[in-house]
């Protein structure tokens, strides 16, 4: 008992210590100014609209779904394990350590956490307490007792009295928060009563007043370090930072029923304009003057931690819940009405999303949990959104809208979304992403992927104790072919990432350490693009060589990699794509190993992805069964079809690859060991089929060219290619079909001509174009990969006769420029 007493006397002591402190004061001034604050902003309608609201957070818990997740007691299993003192029995030897190592001193995030953990906990059951009284299942006189405003009041310390120097994110802006105004709308009476000075139990008064200052985390955590943290209640404090917009500013804090809790017009104003100017486009070229730097992009994707493609979180969890508490604050004085511009965003997203799922899945390496096995699969993440459209703001858009929608509803039941009476690259065709590097293929057959990287986007992040652990090249040109959507998933527990598909890079998976990173790795280069009129042809290209994102002056959020994993970088390489009817040429240029005193051949994967029928190998006219073990590309010099049944067939270009093989393997899978979230999944296959192929191009590579295609149709590829390369150097590379109604080239320099094989193209400036016959006319599409905000025009001549393509401006700069040729 006396150690016991002296735990109680050791946390106060130092939560006591801590409130001299800047950063505490600082959360306790706050809390004094806006209980205040709310009170000099008179307006009577608004008045009588916040007791409304404050009945209706009495009836409906606000993230209730977080209690049943995270509290699998009873509310009579929780009150059991408090002791009168206010102290849940069961965590006491935690808080010993905490009082012991004097944790709330610490600027560590580590002892940080320690404490999270405690106080998440405690708050969490007696917010299960709260609840059943609430719910009526525990009666006033054997809940609402003085233990129980103890509890709140010591474990409520125990987290304001934290050291800020640690950003206390997850914990104390997300659930701990939520926790405690749950607890608060709970005993709205007695609160009510505590507020008006009608109450005269003090322990009462100091547990109202402890619940208003945890809850107010949801809109102080973590600190910015900005003059926002002295006043929270302005529009600058929801933008320009990464824990501040799209789902982490508006999912996951329970900020509106905190406005009601502190009865704050000013607060519930703020979140009104925040929620609809939310929803609305960022993009490259206004990334300052958008209202978010994240969220949905102009291309029709999205950005998530900063501009990472994580089109299935952040952007829709940022918009689902704008809109969410715009229908809640439908029928009052904060009604807002969607704009043009929400409903433009809303519908670009739809259309632009539907290309990162197919059959059913989600595309695989687009964010950190791709390596959980069995993931990614289901409904389109959108759909919801797209529902909720249709349920609340039905009457705001016009009749082919809503049909577009519910099309698009319809489609999205079924797993197939294809939408065939919208043009070429709507939702079917090509597309390129220009906000997000993706050149995208999707038809009803197969579906092809192509992730490029330039130093305008961040990388997929990676997070070692709970995500995936190896994104390391998922932005490196990976190439994913998939005819059904698991083509990828189902095998990651076996895959060398560093033989990612359609990335040049050392192999040698066994030298790279796991890291936490949350920028990623990109390109140093800023050349990437890709030119389309939305039809089945299109071409893209970038310039390569891996940099690691968190190395940028303006990440404020990095990780534990620094100087981690030489081995993944100093690989050189001008990379291009061509699709050409069904078939897929990638060309290299300038493989360079920059570092060839590290260990390991360079090399560039055609694809690694699951063995589900036989593969078979042309020799002499006829399709046989390929041999176990390592087999090379060349037979007698020449360079033969490999095909794995019923998927995609590949070939090498001789002329531009010296070494080339396959092999069919059998890899054992750890999927611990790529994500740790597999702890919790049933069946893992301990071992998988991999069907792998790939370009050799040494370990003192300089200079080197590669040239393979794949064949993505469903009979077996021609006898002859239907196309030739014109060019592929650092300069140029190009491919013409040989029936001359496709030319696609990427131009890296300006004042550029292509002359190759009676093809004559020159530009004025580094652009990507493509020139195909559409109907019975030439169409052009120009795009430039530099996305020169100074760039204003491309002159393209063809022989003899020039065209201007004005190149977009705003937040369209870099989207294809599409024009009829007139000869």
């Amino acid at each position: 008992m006396k150690r016991i007493l002296f735990v109680i006397c050791a946390i106060n002591v130092v939560v006591h210590c801590l409130a001299q402190d800047v950063e505490r004061k600082l959360a306790y001034d706050n809390y004094l100014k806006y209980s205040t604050h709310a009170m000099t902003v008179k307006d009577a309608e608004k008045e009588a609209s916040i007791k409304k609201y404050r009945e209706y957070f009495n009836k409906t818990p606000y993230r209730y779904a977080q209690l049943a997740k995270d509290m699998k007691m009873s509310s009579r299993e929780c009150y059991a394990l408090l002791g009168d003192d206010g102290q849940f029995t069961d965590l006491l030897q935690q808080e010993m350590k905490i009082a012991d190592e004097k944790m709330l001193l610490s600027k560590y995030t580590a002892q940080s956490d320690v404490i999270a953990k405690v106080v998440s906990e405690a708050i969490n059951r007696l917010w299960k307490i709260a609840d059943a009284y609430r719910l009526g299942e525990m009666k006033e006189n054997d809940v609402l007792v003085d233990k129980f405003y103890k509890a709140i009041i010591h474990y409520g310390n125990l987290e304001t009295g934290r050291n800020n120097a640690a950003p206390r994110f997850h914990a104390s802006c997300f659930l701990i928060p939520t926790a405690a105004v749950n607890i608060y709308f709970s005993l709205l009476k007695q609160m009510d009563e505590a507020e008006a000075g009608k109450s005269n139990n003090p322990l009462l008064k100091d547990a109202c007043l402890i619940l208003k200052e945890v809850a107010l985390q949801c809109w102080t955590q973590p600190l910015r370090n900005d003059s926002t943290d002295k006043n929270v209640v302005q529009i600058e404090r929801f933008r320009n930072h990464v824990w501040w917009v799209g789902g982490n500013a508006l999912a996951y804090r329970s900020l509106l029923p905190t406005a009601f809790m502190y009865k704050s017009i000013p607060m519930i104003d703020l979140l009104a304009e925040v929620c609809q100017r939310g929803i609305s486009q960022t993009s490259q070229a206004t990334y300052y003057e958008s209202f978010w730097t994240e969220g949905f992009t102009a291309d029709g994707a999205g950005w998530g931690h900063g501009k990472q493609c994580l089109i299935w979180g952040y952007p829709i969890d940022g918009g689902n819940n704008a809109l969410n508490m715009m229908v809640m604050l439908q029928g009052s004085p904060w009604e807002k009405k969607l704009t043009q511009e929400n409903k433009e965003t809303l519908i670009n997203f739809f259309s632009g999303g539907n290309w990162y799922y197919y059959k059913g899945n989600q595309l695989p390496c687009l964010d950190r949990y791709s390596s959980v096995y069995g993931g990614g699969s289901g409904m389109i993440p959108s759909l919801g959104l797209a529902k909720s459209l249709m349920k609340d703001w039905k009457s705001s858009f016009t009749t082919p809208e809503q049909l577009e929608i519910t099309q698009f509803i319809l489609e999205a039941n079924n797993k197939a979304i294809n939408m065939p009476q919208f043009e070429a690259g709507v939702y079917s065709g090509t597309r390129w992403f220009f906000n997000n590097d993706d050149l995208m293929k999707k038809n009803r057959d197969y579906h092809i992927m192509v992730n490029m990287a330039s130093n305008r986007c961040d990388g997929i992040e990676s997070a070692i104790n709970f995500a995936d652990c190896y994104n390391f090249f998922n932005n490196d040109g990976m190439t994913l072919f998939q005819r059904n959507g698991t083509e990828y998933r189902k095998v990651y527990g076996g895959w060398d990432v560093t033989a990612s598909p359609g990335v040049t890079a050392r192999e040698g998976m066994d030298n790279i350490k796991p890291v936490t990173n949350w920028r990623g790795y990109s390109s140093k280069f800023n050349f990437a693009g890709a030119a389309t009129a939305g039809g089945e042809n299109a071409v893209a290209g970038f310039v390569f060589e891996k940099m690691n994102g968190s190395d940028r002056e303006d990440v404020n959020d990095k990780g534990n990699n620094k100087g981690e994993n030489e081995c993944v970088f100093g690989v050189q390489a001008h990379k291009a794509y061509f699709m050409l009817g069904d078939y897929m040429i990638a060309l290299g240029a300038g493989v360079s190993n920059l570092r060839p005193e590290l260990d390991g051949t360079i090399r560039t994967t055609i694809d690694q992805t699951a063995k589900e029928n036989d593969v078979v190998v042309l020799n002499n006219g006829s399709w046989q069964k390929v041999k176990p073990g390592v087999q090379s590309f060349f037979d007698k010099g020449q360079a033969v079809w490999v095909k794995q049944q019923d998927k995609f067939a590949y070939t090498v270009l001789p002329e531009y690859s010296k070494a080339a093989y396959f092999v069919c393997e059998t890899k054992k899978a750890d999927w611990l060991k790529i994500n740790k979230t597999n702890s919790s999944v049933k069946n893992l296959p301990d071992s998988v089929n991999i069907f792998r192929l790939w370009i050799d191009h040494g370990q003192e590579v300089k200079d080197d060219t590669y040239g393979y295609v794949v064949y993505c149709g469903k009979d077996n590829p021609d006898n002859k290619l239907p196309f030739a390369v014109l060019q592929n150097d650092t300069l140029i590379q190009a491919v013409k079909s040989l029936d001359e109604n496709n030319y696609q080239a990427v131009f890296y320099k300006g004042n550029t001509t292509l002359n190759k094989q009676g093809v004559t193209i020159t530009v004025s400036d580094p652009c990507i174009v493509q020139i195909e016959l559409i109907g019975n006319g030439f169409v052009a599409s120009v795009q430039d990969p530099q996305m020169n905000k100074d760039l204003k025009q491309i002159t393209v001549a063809l022989g003899n006769k020039s065209f201007v393509f004005e190149m977009p401006q705003g937040k369209l700069a870099g989207k294809p420029v599409v024009k009829k040729l007139n000869f």
